[in-house]
């Protein structure tokens, strides 16, 4: 019994490597890190929220009016800095997104730009500061999204009432956007 205490004693010793028996004091150092998680898709990662609508009204002209950009905002709802990385623009048919609503001859063909950004089926925004967004309650937590060159052309279809055009959708992650060098 005596053997098998001393073995003991000898195996932990062994096995201690910060175990010190000399006089005095010794230290070592532990590195602590924070990293926002990956978001899944549907998952609550990063939280932000966009306009449910963005509703244009056409004028005689095919130009288009929309809602004031204080009233159209993207706003970063983590407590971490986040930046739009792409914006899908996803037309309705009857609707055709265009680049530029002159050169065509697409029935019900539309285009508009959101802060500087011409719309597109797939735009990456990843590397343009202007979609980046302070934490949470920062002076910097929304994007003001201002609408501009917004225009109509060869309309056939019935536009009394609202019709469902596009569908974007943004995507994020956590961080501010780096320009591009």
């Amino acid at each position: 019994m005596g053997a098998l205490a001393v073995s003991l004693v000898m195996a932990t010793a062994i096995a201690t490597p910060a175990l010190a028996f000399a006089d005095g004091t010794t230290s070592q150092s532990t590195d602590v890190t924070i990293q926002s998680v990956t978001p899944e898709p549907g998952g609550d990662n990063l939280s932000f929220s966009v306009p449910t609508q963005i509703p244009f009204v056409a004028k005689a002209d095919g130009t288009m009016l929309v809602a004031s950009a204080e009233n159209l905002q993207i706003k970063n709802k983590s407590v971490f800095p986040i930046h739009v990385v792409s914006m899908t623009v996803t037309e309705q048919s009857p609707f055709k997104l265009v680049a530029d609503v002159t050169t065509g001859t697409d029935a019900n063909a539309f285009q508009f730009t959101i802060n500087g950004t011409k719309a597109a089926p797939s735009v990456n925004t990843s590397n343009n500061v202007a979609w980046s967004m302070g934490h949470a309650g920062s002076e910097t937590d929304t994007i003001p999204l201002v609408i501009t060159d917004a225009k109509i052309a060869h309309v056939t279809t019935d536009i009394t009432t609202p019709q469902k055009a596009a569908t974007i959708t943004w995507t994020v992650a956590s961080g501010a956007a780096h320009a591009a060098q």
